[in-house]
């Protein structure tokens, strides 16, 4: 159970926090909210704006059409119509022909263009539409004096402005206002001249209101829409963005756990290539130590025998059955000699299994899982031991060392482990008899191990597959092809390469460069 908390606790921490915990998701969402919210005001400001320029320019051009008209009239010096109750005569124009009578009769007063715009103005408000008027701050007709939002219109115009408009407050609601400048023609001197107005002066405008009820109905109606559109995009995304993540989710969660799977299939596996080292270091180790061992135990034998015999001739003396006889068997100066040559070899050999335990246990370094600043020649000469027996029926070992090495920051079992593996290779790729020469030097950046053999070399094609998991040329069971992979990952970790150079029947060189200051990779 508490395997199975902690590969669970291992695979949730494989996942990035963004992923594993929902409640990091809610970031994107609320910027996309944020996005949403902020195209949904700029689309109403827009919608608000294009409303009220589609309003203003229908008011542009009913003053268009006001002004064609007041043109016409101007252009044919006025019209004369029916005098009616609802066309009476203009009692603001003075002209010497202002009513007239046909010849059948009829009494006909005459419209200028002034009374035309009011008579239209009053058409278009009894129908309920657009009402627009002339207006002035010196009008000669007093209705038409200016009110205060005409007013400042006019005075705008006179400070340059072409154009105002606006919305107001009015009983029946809000309206629209727009109001554009009248200017002095030829033909208006003829009533305004008396005024003291110019051609080309500003005499007064033309306002034009509406209802703004109808502008407003079409913006609610698009902000309505606008409105569903985002809310609609917002929700969309939305799940389909919290139903990918959850997928994402899921699916990173069975990623972890299959990298889980691997890297324990990966470590099962590299333990199986340090057994495989194991043995066969097992193997070479003890025969290293039977052969001291077997002439010590035969020679504590010999050495047995002889105190046998002394302590008989020496129980004989003190029970007085000691003859001469007895003294002449033993060959006194013969056990002399040969017990101090016993006791040698015996200490020889017991020297030699001291040395090989010590190379073990440097070789390993088990007190230094830590990084040390490590001597790399120590290192090669004590791991040379521990693989003598693999090298010795293989080849002649020729040590080429930089007696001034400097210290390398490193992790020695690891970098002891490189060099076993390389120097394992080098003897399996030597077919009969050769040579195996082991190399140290630097420079200001690097300390490098090179391991060179006379072997039988590599093909291209081989040589750039070395350091693949699981690429081996050997049979089928007689290795892992794990070897050099494993060397490439120990010594990429301390922040080093690996070169190698070979050629078929040419031998192989193999560099490990490691940095003279450690990586950080490493730490």
């Amino acid at each position: 159970m508490t395997e199975m908390l902690s590969t669970s606790t291992a695979n949730l921490r494989a996942v990035p926090q963004l992923i594993r915990e929902r409640r990091w998701w809610l970031l994107p969402l609320v910027l996309w909210g944020i996005i949403v919210a902020l195209s949904l005001e700029l689309q109403i400001d827009k919608i608000r704006e294009q409303s009220t320029q589609v309003a203003i320019e229908g008011a542009r051009n009913m003053f268009r059409m006001v002004m064609l008209t007041r043109n016409w009239n101007a252009s044919h010096g006025g019209v004369y119509v029916p005098v009616t109750p609802e066309t009476p005569p203009n009692p603001y124009l003075e002209h010497s022909r202002r009513d007239i009578t046909t010849t059948d009769g009829v009494a006909m007063t005459m419209v200028n263009p002034a009374y035309m715009t009011r008579l239209i103005a009053g058409m278009a408000a009894s129908d309920g539409g657009v009402v627009f008027r002339l207006t002035s701050l010196r009008p000669i007709r007093p209705a038409n004096m200016a009110d205060d939002w005409e007013r400042r219109a006019l005075e705008a115009f006179e400070h340059g402005e072409k154009e105002t408009m606006g919305t107001e407050p009015s009983p029946h609601g809000t309206i629209l206002r727009y109001m554009a400048p009248l200017l002095v023609q030829e033909s208006c001197l003829a009533c305004h001249a008396k005024q003291g107005y110019k051609a080309g002066d500003i005499r007064g405008g033309l306002s034009v209101s509406q209802s703004y009820a109808p502008v407003q109905a079409a913006t609610r109606d698009g902000i309505r829409q606008t409105t569903l559109a985002h809310g609609t995009a917002f929700l969309l995304v939305l799940a389909v963005s919290w139903g990918l993540l959850e997928l994402l989710r899921r699916r990173w969660f069975e990623l972890a756990g299959k990298m889980r799977e691997l890297e324990e299939a990966h470590g099962q596996l590299l333990q199986s290539e340090k057994m495989a080292s194991i043995g066969v270091l097992a193997a070479g180790v003890a025969h290293e130590i039977n052969n001291p061992v077997g002439f010590v135990n035969s020679n504590l034998g010999t050495l047995k025998t002889y105190t046998d015999e002394l302590i008989t001739l020496l129980e004989a003396c003190r029970t007085g059955k000691a003859t001469e006889a007895d003294f002449v068997a033993v060959e006194f100066d013969y056990l002399k000699t040969d017990s101090a040559d016993l006791i040698r070899e015996s200490r020889d050999g017991l020297e030699r299994v001291r040395k090989i335990v010590a190379d073990l246990k440097d070789f390993s370094r088990l007190d230094q899982a830590e990084w040390q600043e490590a001597d790399l020649n120590a290192g090669i000469e004590c791991t040379l031991n521990v693989v003598w027996n693999e090298l010795k029926y293989k080849a002649e070992v020729v040590r080429e060392y930089d007696p001034e090495l400097p210290k390398v920051p490193c992790l020695p079992a690891q970098i002891n482990q490189v060099i076993m593996n390389l120097l394992i290779n080098a003897a399996h790729a030597i077919d009969e008899r050769g040579t195996i020469t082991v190399r140290s030097g630097h420079d200001t950046q690097w300390a490098w191990i090179e391991i060179a053999d006379t072997g039988h070399g590599m093909p291209p094609e081989v040589l750039k597959r070395i350091f693949d998991p699981f690429y081996t040329t050997k049979p089928v069971g007689k290795g892992t092809g794990l070897g050099l992979s494993i060397s490439y990952d120990i010594v990429s970790k301390h922040g080093g390469r690996i070169d190698v150079s070979s050629k078929p029947g040419g031998g192989t060189t193999l560099r490990v460069n490691l940095p003279l200051i450690a990586a950080d990779m490493g730490r």
